[in-house]
């Protein structure tokens, strides 16, 4: 059953806080609401995606999906699709049929937009495609998507915090990264700042839930019942969006039992990233084996 539900519109508005130094000689009244309208405009603000500390993945748009050969099309295994918000004749149908010029349009300025996927069980996910074309759709387009995952709209986590495009023209291939395997930090170890290990000794366990994103030892298949991909911004400042189209790919059943290292292409189709032997899925803040 196709479905969008519309999120409450918020307000876009963003007061800048760059205004010009009082005189001297204002009063100590006019200085109080200046303060006031300062902290308001610092709680309003929204989130600074372009922040140079944030750690973002880029990728580019390949042609096709053929680096992706072996690999199950989860689309039967998907009851709902949801959308934040459409345009009349631009919703589910067009992001899920076979042709690249049909394509979803949000039709809303609260931003992220988003698309929701919820699967009929507990699925395992490997790859979220995207297809997407700058050159007819400029400042519709992507510029900034970040991928979720769980069992609930309440428990999602971060298995892809954030992806950074470049006029991207085809299909731009996410590989979701689950959290890493606690048992991997047994063996300690001189890992760089920033590494599990190092996060362990600090008492930070944001790991365990996502926050290093990026770290080796992640793994790239989760297993979940939902999975969200949201637009975090687009092309140019745009403020809709266009994506043409939307697939999601795990491994088949054999590959997920074998006792042999799966084989995953990465985004840019130069690599062979091949999954441990140990295969074992995250769900729920928990690692369990796969079934044999």
């Amino acid at each position: 059953m196709n479905s969008f539900e519309d999120t409450p519109t918020q307000d876009p508005t963003f007061t800048s806080n760059d205004d010009a130094a009082e005189d001297d000689d204002d009063d100590e009244e006019e200085d109080d609401e200046e303060e006031e309208d300062e902290e308001d405009d610092d709680a309003t603000a929204p989130r600074n995606y372009n922040n140079a500390d944030d750690k973002h993945l880029h990728i580019n748009a390949v042609p096709n999906l053929d680096s992706l050969t072996g690999l199950r099309d989860l689309s039967s295994d998907v009851v709902c699709w949801q959308l934040s918000s459409a345009k009349p004749g631009n919703g589910v149908e067009q992001i899920l049929d076979d042709s690249t010029e049909t394509y979803w349009q949000s039709d809303g300025q609260a931003q992220p937009h988003w698309m929701q996927v919820h699967f009929s069980r507990r699925v395992a996910i490997s790859h979220v495609c995207l297809y997407l074309d700058f050159h007819l759709d400029e400042s519709y387009t992507p510029k900034k998507v970040s991928v979720q995952a769980g069992m609930t709209q309440q428990d999602l986590w971060d298995a892809i915090p954030v992806v950074e495009l470049t006029e991207p023209s085809g299909w731009c291939i996410l590989r979701l990264q689950a959290p890493p395997d606690p048992l991997d930090d047994l063996g300690g170890g001189d890992e760089e700042d920033g590494s599990p290990a190092q996060d362990k000794e600090n008492g930070d366990n944001d790991h365990l839930l996502g926050a290093t994103a990026f770290s080796q030892s992640y793994k790239n298949v989760i297993r979940a019942h939902l999975i969200r991909i949201s637009i975090q911004s687009m092309h140019q400042n745009g403020r809709d969006t266009h994506v043409r189209k939307l697939r999601l790919f795990g491994p088949r059943m054999n590959q997920w039992s074998s006792s042999e290292p799966m084989q995953i292409s990465s985004p840019n189709n130069s690599l062979q990233h091949p999954v441990v032997e140990r295969t074992r899925t995250f769900e729920m803040g928990h690692w369990f084996p796969s079934i044999r």
